[in-house]
């Protein structure tokens, strides 16, 4: 894997900013292959500013490219598209500091400044090969600002959506096969929402039951006018007052759209093949493409939306960001709610299908069960919240600092600082002496990609009592540094097999 600095010289704040990094456009690109890496930047006031990194999914013609991106990009003979289930929103993180110290894999293998504040554009117009070394610090800049940067552009179009409780939204499955709540209808039929994340060559089409089968546009962005639909939505699904998955970049329809002859057909196919009644094919609420798409797996769907409280969701299955009035909601659980999606950077349902058999905490339960226990997920989250607590203190009293928590958005628990260096905490908490611990795939991989920057606290032998009120004390913390994970120390406790 090859990874190279691409300049973007007409990169337009207004328009690209927070917008899905999913291809690159470079007449250059011709020695570029899949697996390779792409480091964006741009100068903002002459200072060199890191936009995101694209992973190649492969290197395409401008015929090819217009057919998977559309019309809309810019004139290039080559494009770089990104690798599925990689994309990014573009960011901008000032790395100017970097500038002096970045170096190439070429006999001109330095930027040449003239003042360490400020990069002149014109040395950037060649793609060129960065070291490992600083690719490495380009990569600490983009984790940390995921956690640590509120964005400069929240959605402004938001539109929170109520619907019954599923695992895919794929259809009817064994195991899976309605929707469980959301209103009254679902009680008698099969909610419509059953759909919603079904992959209809690469398109999505969302439901929610509306007041009068009407989505209010004008509650949603107040300059709406008579439009009958509206692009770039964020669209947050909520399920058992959990968030469950949302759109980003949705087209929301005021009163709804027909499905295309062939998904409709489809619909009815998938439908008949499960035996399913009770079903009535209505128009769809919203549409976007597969990819700025989030289902949560079970065990992530744990951001809660206040229900019936005032100022909360409410009772209608749609919840808007402004008042009738046109007045913009105050309520702050809106706020964190759309933070939480836009931060959020852990495992995609519609990208991994097996991740909730492959979770920790489905692990965890699964060994409960063989050793004979009673599996008891609120006796974990106890352990776990306390445990965050004593490793948070214990690295403090060890000179770590700025600690941000990101468990709910990456596969590591804590970003810290230490001399100036971040680093990565992951912490488990156990009853037992903590001989084994179940690491999840996205964790081993974290860990192997960020050598020497990973942290492991490990809180042993934690005590557990109380039968109404969960009290948890005790517990011994062990700090491995510069934690590493090598393949003879793992094994295997479950597989999943891909039918072929």
């Amino acid at each position: 894997m090859r990874q190279f600095l691409q300049y973007w010289r007409t990169y337009s704040p207004e328009k690209e900013y927070d917008t899905p990094l999913n291809f690159a456009a470079s007449a250059q690109f011709k020695t570029v292959q899949k697996g390779d890496v792409l480091w964006i930047v741009a100068l903002k006031d002459r200072r060199l500013t890191l936009l995101g990194r694209l992973v190649v999914g492969e290197v395409a013609g401008r015929e090819d490219a217009i057919k998977k991106l559309g019309s809309n990009i810019y004139e290039a003979s080559l494009y770089a598209l990104s690798e599925p289930g990689t994309e990014r929103n573009i960011i901008e993180a000032d790395v100017q500091p970097l500038a002096p110290v970045l170096r190439f894999n070429s006999p001109h293998d330095r930027l040449s400044l003239l003042d360490r504040e400020h990069t002149d554009g014109k040395q950037l117009q060649r793609l060129r090969e960065l070291t490992p070394e600083s690719a490495s610090s380009l990569q600490r800049v983009l984790d940390s600002h995921a956690v640590t940067q509120t964005p400069k552009k929240p959605f402004s179009r938001v539109l929170f959506a109520r619907v019954g409780w599923m695992t895919h939204y794929s259809g009817p499955q064994a195991g899976d096969q309605k929707p469980v709540g959301g209103g009254e209808n679902n009680k008698e039929n099969v909610g419509h929402e059953v759909f919603n994340f079904a992959d209809f060559d690469g398109h999505l089409y969302g439901f929610v039951r509306a007041k009068n089968n009407r989505i209010n546009l004008e509650r949603i962005d107040p300059t709406a006018g008579d439009r009958n639909w509206l692009d770039n939505v964020l669209v947050i699904f909520v399920a058992k007052q959990r968030i469950i998955g949302w759109y980003r970049g949705a087209v929301v329809h005021r009163s709804g759209a027909p499905f295309p002859t062939a998904v409709s057909k489809k619909i009815r196919q998938r439908l008949h093949q499960a035996g399913t009644k009770g079903f009535k094919l209505e128009k769809y609420r919203f549409e976007v493409p597969a990819e700025k798409a989030t289902l949560l797996p079970e065990y992530e769907r744990r951001h809660e939306i206040p229900g019936g409280v005032r100022g909360g969701f409410g009772q209608s299955n749609v919840c808007y960001a402004y008042h009738n009035s046109g007045k913009r909601k105050s309520a702050s659980w809106m706020n964190d709610a759309v933070a939480y999606v836009l931060n959020y950077n852990k495992t995609n349902l519609l990208k991994n299908p097996n991740a909730d058999n492959e979770s920790e905490e489905t692990a965890a339960i699964s060994q409960e069960r063989a050793a004979g226990f009673q599996s008891n997920i609120a006796i974990r989250m106890a352990v776990e919240n306390f445990a965050m607590s004593k490793a948070k203190s214990v690295l403090e009293e060890m000179g770590y600092k700025t600690f941000e928590n990101t468990a709910k958005f990456n596969p590591y628990d804590y970003i810290c600082e230490k001399g100036g260096k971040h680093f990565f905490v992951e912490v488990k908490g156990t009853q037992t002496e903590g001989k084994t611990l179940i690491l999840t795939r996205g964790e081993v991989e974290h860990i192997r990609s960020h050598t020497d920057e990973c942290i492991l606290v490990l809180v042993r032998s934690v005590i557990v009592s109380g039968k109404g009120t969960i009290r948890v004390s005790g517990g011994t913390a062990e700090v491995k540094e510069s934690w590493s994970v090598r393949s003879e120390d793992l094994n295997p406790i479950q597989y999943t097999w891909t039918v072929g």
